[in-house]
This record gives structure tokens, C-alpha cells and sequence, in this order.
């Protein structure tokens, strides 16, 4: 294949600007790259915990870095990932962190704080990432192309997101990314051993990262085959030529010509991928002390993790379309795709697909035999190549997150990229007043504008012209953590946070955000949780049925909404009880059940409030105690909830509360079968709180209640609940206390 170079189609001006103005202005792209990577992958690194962040990488680059420092090479086997990469970055933060500690610049920090120290390296090491990714572009597309590409690269959402974590698929994605750019430039360049060093290190360095860089491994190879130069194509031309040569003298004709292509091309391309591969596992043995001590126990756990792990549907459950599913199967990754792209670059991509139809098609139009393509050209395809094998190697497998394909993505913006630069450079030629300038500035707007609206909640972000957040939550898994730190932030300002423990599905992403333990909600009985946390992800794969049935069956406090993405829902638990009611009062308040307990000169009467909607009003709760003949022996008119809350007027809708109500005893009651009456009423207007359902006292103080009887000072308690309620016969029972009145103050 014939390639021609892009580099010499640049504008008189380009070719004739002096070294110094050249330099200055690659510096001054430099600059802008690196800004526009890391400003959004280093800003507010202590923000929420992933999952996999909380449950496994702090302490394993913990351990890695502590393995290290004592020599004990078996053990930075911390995971069959094996995940080296990400742990010798983190431990890199870790050092640093203890730096700046030990140099009295700043105090030992919480969990986050520790996190957003391991955080920071691997972000600005993507920054760089980058940086060498437009360096090894310049070479091979045209200078607008790269420069987009990079740009596009720089301030996807979704790279972004992935480029502030603690974890693998983002590394995985540069060093993939970098070892296929420097294999393209290899395959072209007249001194290709830089960059096939380039290449074998970064394939080294992604194959520390995690398995599926084996993936790279046949691409890498077939790219070297099928796109080698310089020798490769001065041996091949000279070969046909003599071959050709020879073929018309003789009678008969020897092996085709493009055997001899074929053979030169191997020649060229098995030693010097044979030299990319032992350059990528000399990496691997220096960077993974374990191989020093334990080779057959690293691989073995290398290999495990791929066979074991990765063949396997997620263990949790999935979910995509709507259904909880162990596969998803092969529609997931174009559409999980499509809703992480942004406009702009869903733009590109259209375009570069439009113009790609239409060259053909004036092509097969003419007649014409096809163009040999140039260095770009071929560079697109390669890479278009690379995003259909990757792609298509995921799909296969049973387990599917949609970050699995993000080594993909650079690529990708590539491809949006000079569908980009296309679209400008048409529109160049349709207005006067565009240029190249304008449409850096549009990208810088258009892309900017979607990380300063998202930041730090990069991972809420679907393509808004697909319906956005709102539509991706009933078609994808989603949640990983995001919007705990929401969660921890309400709770925390609850008044009676203390008051007991939270469940969770995810505790330790929502722990270091709460001032009480946090439980799995698996423990909802051993707890006696105050408060649960209902994460997305857990409904939407439909775990613990059971369990988020009881959770459910109150209102939620408050749903955590992110761009459209509903989280979590926060719910109070119900308060215990002894002796249920079942009674409501009004529209939006009921009363499940009390708990009486008698003592030598008080009555307790504890009632548990569920909040289910407005309840309307500043009301007092009355309790009366009648004695056998219907006198009113003692009596109270509180707030309901006490000193601890505010009036009922204030309640929000979910709210569980249970304060205990002391009614004294007057001294030397005979022993008998007490009443107790409770109800509420305005203490304004005298107007009680109408009973809507459950049981009520009738005007004969019979208890339409299942009879409570606590035995002390050889008398009973029967608790009864006042108001107006539908009997039996369907009439209206009327309690007669309503017209009672004590002390001029008018009592229910």
C-alpha cells in the first residue's frame, strides 16, 4: 500500500514561518492542552468514592506502596488485574501526600482527602497522556485534524470522568492509545526504532494495567504488517520489478507479484514486532517486582483474573432496556456509546460518515479507480479498524460496563475530529468570515460549557440529544457512587443522625461522609437502622427484593437528583412499637402503632408518626385517661414531636418520628380497666385533626382496637384514638370529649 504524506500539504505561510515562530507556537499548543486536560481532571479531586475506589484500589496501592518499601516483592500481587500501572501512580500520590505532611504544609486529611492525594497523580499523568498523543497525531494527520482530535480528547465527558479516578480504564485508555499511535508513526517513519520503543513500553505499561490490553496485542501486529514502509516498500517495488521483469521473458509465469509483497512486508514487520514485545515484557518484569520473586504465581493470578472474571457476567446482576439481564448482549456498546457522546462529536462523526459516502459515491459515479489514500486517510481506517476489533472482542465476552470500551475512545475522537475540520473547512468555503480559529474557539465553547455544567458529576453525563440523564437511567446500570456525598451531606443535618445507624448498599462510598456507622442493607435487622439509602443501581437490578420492599413501604425524605439521574432515594425507617393502630389523621399523617408503658406515677404513651403527606397545620397531640366510669383522670396536650422537632405544621413528608409522652398519674387510683384517648387538634381554633382511618372511640368508650393490657398498680391501659372515623355500620362515631372544655381553654 502506497502511503502519501499529509505534512507536505501545508500552506505556503506554514512552510516558510521562521524555527523560533514555529517553536513558539507549538509551546503555546502545548500550554493549551495541558490546561484544558488537567484543569478538569485535578479540580475538586475530593469529591464522592467509587465503588471500586472504596472497596478495593485505596488499600491496595496502600499495601502495594507499603509492599515496596519493605521489600516484599510476592506481595504487590495485590490483584490478578493486575492493576502495577495504577498502583506505582498512586503510590507516587501516596509519597507525596506524606511530603507535604511531614513538611508541616498541610494535616493528615479524612478518607476523601487521602483519596484526592492517590487521585492526583494518575490526572495529571493523563494530562501528559495526551500531550504525546498530539505529538505522535501531528505526524500523522493533518495539523487541524490533530489539533481537534486532541482538544476532543481533552474535554470528553466521559474521558474526563474516567481521567480523575483512582482506577484502571482510564490508564488502560492512554497506554492502548499511545502504543497504537506510535506503531502507526513506526510503520511510516524512515527510522522506526524510537517509536517501536515507544510502542513495546506503552504495550508493556497497559499490559501491567490490565488484562484485556491483550486485546492490542494482534493490532499492533497486523498494524505493523499490513502499514509498513520505507524498506519495506523500496524491497517490495524492487522485487515486482525484477520478478515482473522475468515473468515477461519466460514462457511461464513464476509466483504472483503479490506474494513477494506479502514476504517482504513479514520480513519487515515479525522482527520488529518480535522487538515491540520484548521491550513491552522487559517493562512488564522491571515494573512488577513480583515476577522477580514469584513469576509462576503472577501470571497464574493474571491469567485467573481474565478467565475467571472477565468470562463471566457481572455478579451483581446487570441491567440494560429497561430489564434486570446478566447479558446485555451486542446492541449495549453502540448505544452506551451514543449517549456518552457529546453533540459536537456525535457531529464529527456524522459528518466524517457523510463525506466517506459521498467520495464513494462520486467515485463509482466516475467510474474512477480508486485513490491511493493518503497518510491520514490511512490513519482513520486503522483506527477504525482498531475501535470495530476492540468493540467487537467486548462484545463477546459475557460481562459488559460500558467504560470496557473506552479504550476506544481517543480513537474515536480522532474520527470525530476530521469529521469535524471537514465540516469547517466546507464551511470555510461557503463564508468568507470562517476560518480555523473560529471553529477552535466553538469546540472550546461547546465542549467547556458541558464540563464546568457537570463538574465534578462527569459520569452523570448522556448525550442531551438523546433524552440526557433522564432517559440513560431506564436504559443503562447507572451509579457508582456518585451523589453519596449528597446523601451524607442531608443526613448529616438531620436532627437525630445519631440517633442510630444508616444501611446502604454501597456503605463504605457513603461512610466517610457520615458521622454514624453505615451498614449493608443485608444487616436491616441486626442494625436497627435509623435511616436507608436507596442506590439506582440496586432497584435497577432488582437486589434484595425483600429487603427494599420494607424499606419502600414509607415515602421517601429525599431523592438525590443528578442532571436528571435520580441516585438515591433517602428513607426513614419506621419507628418499633408495641400494640398496632393503623390510624390516620387528615391527608398526611399516620399513626401505626404505640408503645405504653406504666409507671409508679406516670403513664408513658409513645406513638410513632409515618409522614405521608402535608400535614397542614401546627397541632398538639391530647391524651386523656379514663377510668372505668368514664371520668377523666389525667390528661396532657404536647406538641407531638416534642422539643426534638419542629411543630407538625414543618414535618416532611417521610418523616418517622416517635417521642414519648409522660402523662402524670394522680395518686391512689383503684385498680381497674383504663382508656387511654389519643387525638389532635389545633390549639387555635379548638378544631381536632379529623381520624380518616383506624379505629376511634366511640361515646360508650368501647375500643374498636385490639385490646393492649400492661399489668402495674394492678391496673389495665387500653389505648383508643379520637376523632371523627366510619363505624362499623358505616355512621360517624363521634368521640363525646370533643365539647369538653378544662380551665376556660378549650380541650378536645
Amino acid at each position: 500500500m502506497k502511503l502519501t504524506s499529509t505534512t507536505k500539504a501545508q500552506p505556503l505561510h506554514v512552510q516558510a514561518m521562521p524555527r523560533s515562530r514555529r517553536l513558539y507556537n507549538e509551546l503555546l499548543i502545548a500550554l493549551l492542552l495541558v490546561s484544558v486536560a488537567l484543569i478538569p481532571r485535578i479540580s475538586g479531586l475530593a469529591d464522592f468514592l467509587t465503588t471500586d475506589e472504596a472497596y478495593h484500589w485505596i488499600e491496595r496501592t496502600e499495601r502495594f506502596s507499603a509492599a515496596l518499601a519493605a521489600g516484599r516483592w510476592a506481595e504487590t500481587i495485590q490483584t490478578g488485574h493486575p492493576g502495577v500501572s495504577l498502583m506505582w501512580l498512586g503510590s507516587l500520590g501516596l509519597q507525596l501526600e506524606r511530603w507535604v505532611i511531614g513538611l508541616g504544609w498541610a494535616v493528615p486529611p479524612d478518607r476523601l482527602g487521602h483519596l484526592a492525594w492517590l487521585r492526583l497523580v494518575p490526572a495529571i499523568f493523563h494530562s501528559l497522556a495526551l500531550l504525546l498523543g498530539y505529538a505522535m497525531l501531528g505526524r500523522l494527520l493533518r495539523p487541524a485534524v490533530a489539533l481537534v482530535a486532541a482538544l476532543l480528547w481533552a474535554t470528553s465527558p466521559y474521558l474526563v470522568a474516567h481521567g480523575r479516578l483512582l482506577h484502571l480504564d482510564g490508564l488502560l485508555t492512554d497506554f492502548v492509545t499511545l502504543a497504537l499511535l506510535a506503531a502507526l508513526v513506526a510503520s511510516q517513519a524512515p527510522r522506526p526504532l524510537p517509536w517501536l520503543v515507544a510502542a513495546g513500553a506503552a504495550t508493556g505499561l497497559a499490559l501491567l494495567t490490565k488484562g484485556p490490553a491483550l486485546i492490542s496485542l494482534p493490532v499492533l501486529g497486523l498494524t505493523l504488517f499490513a502499514l509498513g514502509q520505507g524498506e519495506t516498500r523500496r524491497q517490495g517495488d524492487k522485487e515486482t520489478s525484477r520478478r515482473a521483469a522475468e515473468a515477461s521473458a519466460l514462457p511461464r509465469s513464476p509466483a504472483p507479484p503479490l506474494l513477494f509483497h506479502l514476504l517482504a512486508r513479514l520480513r519487515w514487520s515479525i522482527p520488529r514486532y518480535l522487538l515491540l514485545l520484548a521491550i513491552a515484557t522487559l517493562v512488564v518484569f522491571t515494573l512488577w517486582p513480583a515476577l522477580w520473586s514469584v513469576p509462576g504465581l503472577a501470571v497464574s493470578r493474571y491469567l485467573d483474573e481474565i478467565i475467571g472474571n472477565g468470562g463471566r457476567p457481572n455478579g451483581d446482576g446487570q441491567f440494560f432496556l429497561g430489564q434486570p439481564i446478566d447479558d446485555p448482549g451486542p446492541l449495549f456498546y453502540p448505544l452506551a456509546n451514543l449517549y456518552r457522546l457529546t453533540p459536537l462529536e456525535l457531529l464529527g462523526l456524522i459528518g466524517l460518515l457523510i463525506s466517506t459516502i459521498i467520495a464513494s459515491a462520486r467515485a463509482i459515479q466516475r467510474r474512477a479507480q480508486p485513490l491511493t489514500p493518503n497518510l491520514q486517510q490511512t490513519t482513520l481506517l486503522a483506527l477504525a479498524c482498531f475501535i470495530a476489533f476492540w468493540s467487537l472482542v467486548m462484545v463477546l465476552g459475557p460481562k459488559k460496563f460500558d467504560r470496557y470500551v473506552l479504550p476506544t475512545w481517543p480513537a474515536l475522537m480522532v474520527l470525530a475530529a476530521a469529521g469535524l475540520v471537514g465540516i469547517a473547512d466546507w464551511l470555510r468555503r461557503q463564508s468568507t468570515i470562517y476560518n480555523r480559529q473560529s471553529a477552535i474557539v466553538i469546540i472550546l465553547i461547546a465542549q467547556g460549557s458541558l464540563l464546568f455544567w457537570y463538574h465534578p458529576y462527569y459520569l452523570s453525563y448522556y448525550n442531551p440529544l438523546l433524552g440526557g440523564g433522564r432517559a440513560a437511567q431506564q436504559l443503562f446500570l447507572i451509579g457508582w457512587g456518585e451523589g453519596m456525598d449528597q446523601v451524607g451531606a442531608y443526613l448529616r443535618q438531620r436532627p437525630d443522625i445519631a440517633n442510630g445507624q444508616v444501611i446502604s448498599a454501597l456503605p463504605p462510598t457513603l461512610q466517610p461522609f457520615l458521622p454514624v456507622p453505615v451498614q449493608n442493607v443485608t444487616q436491616i435487622d441486626a442494625a436497627r437502622p435509623n435511616y436507608a439509602v436507596v442506590y439506582l443501581e440496586s432497584i435497577q437490578r432488582a437486589a434484595a427484593p425483600p429487603i427494599y420492599e420494607r424499606i419502600r413501604a414509607t415515602l421517601p425524605l429525599r431523592t438525590i437528583a443528578i442532571h436528571g439521574i435520580d441516585y438515591a432515594q433517602i428513607y426513614q425507617l419506621p419507628k418499633p412499637f408495641a400494640q398496632p393502630v393503623g390510624a390516620r389523621f387528615g391527608t398526611g399523617l399516620a399513626m401505626p402503632g404505640v408503645t405504653i408503658e406504666l409507671r409508679a406515677d406516670a403513664l408513658v404513651l409513645t406513638p410513632t408518626w409515618d409522614v405521608r403527606g402535608p400535614v397542614g397545620g401546627d397541632y398538639l397531640l391530647f391524651v386523656h385517661i379514663f377510668d372505668p366510669s368514664g371520668q377523666r383522670v389525667a390528661q396532657v396536650a404536647v406538641a407531638p414531636g416534642g422539643d426534638a422537632h419542629p411543630p407538625s405544621g414543618a414535618w416532611q413528608v417521610g418523616e418517622q418520628i416517635s417521642v414519648p409522652i409522660a402523662i402524670g398519674l394522680p395518686a391512689g387510683l383503684a385498680p381497674g380497666s383504663y382508656q387511654v384517648v389519643a387525638g389532635l387538634f389545633d390549639p387555635l381554633s379548638g378544631q381536632r385533626l379529623a381520624l380518616t382511618s383506624g379505629p376511634a372511640a366511640d361515646p360508650n368508650h368501647r375500643i374498636l382496637t385490639e385490646h393492649l393490657q400492661r399489668r402495674a398498680r394492678a391496673y389495665h391501659t387500653q389505648p383508643a384514638v379520637a376523632g371523627n372515623a366510619a363505624d362499623a355500620d358505616g355512621g360517624v362515631a363521634r368521640n363525646y370529649l370533643e365539647n369538653l372544655a378544662h380551665g376556660g381553654r378549650a380541650y378536645p
